[in-house]
């Protein structure tokens, strides 16, 4: 019995410098870099659960003809980008290159307007994520 308890204390106070030791790396990160992960992370499911089954992650255009979003950001800058994820079809009206792009597509498909893209903080946790992707 008394082994046990030992084992157990081991185990927890293994357990707690391990929480410990993870969280005394976040204390030290800036407010703006926890919060540019958060956005990335929730970024990173948003296009899991809304982008990805039209657009690669690399340069080739998908099966559909939707751009390959690797280094999209050095295509477009972020303005652009997020009047796009907003309403594709209405940006496309008055934006040459949006209406270029739509034009490109060798099916005849457009980017639909997304609701999810309607909430701004969405367009712009996806675009956090679409930074990552270098």
């Amino acid at each position: 019995m008394k082994g046990n308890h030992c084992k157990t204390f081991i185990f927890l106070a293994m357990a707690s410098f391990s929480f410990s030791a993870s969280s005394f790396a976040d204390e030290n990160k800036k407010p703006e870099e926890v919060q540019a992960g958060v956005q990335i992370e929730t970024g990173k499911k948003l296009f899991n659960n809304s982008c990805k089954h039209c657009h690669a992650i690399t340069y080739e255009d998908s099966v559909i003809g939707a751009p390959g979003l690797r280094s999209v950001l050095e295509r477009h800058d972020e303005a652009w980008l997020n009047e796009w994820l907003k309403s594709p079809e209405t940006f496309a009206q008055n934006d040459v290159v949006a209406r270029d792009l739509i034009d490109a597509n060798p099916f005849g498909l457009a980017m639909p307007t997304l609701p999810i893209m309607q909430d701004e903080a969405n367009r712009k946790a996806i675009i956090e994520y679409l930074k990552t992707l270098k």
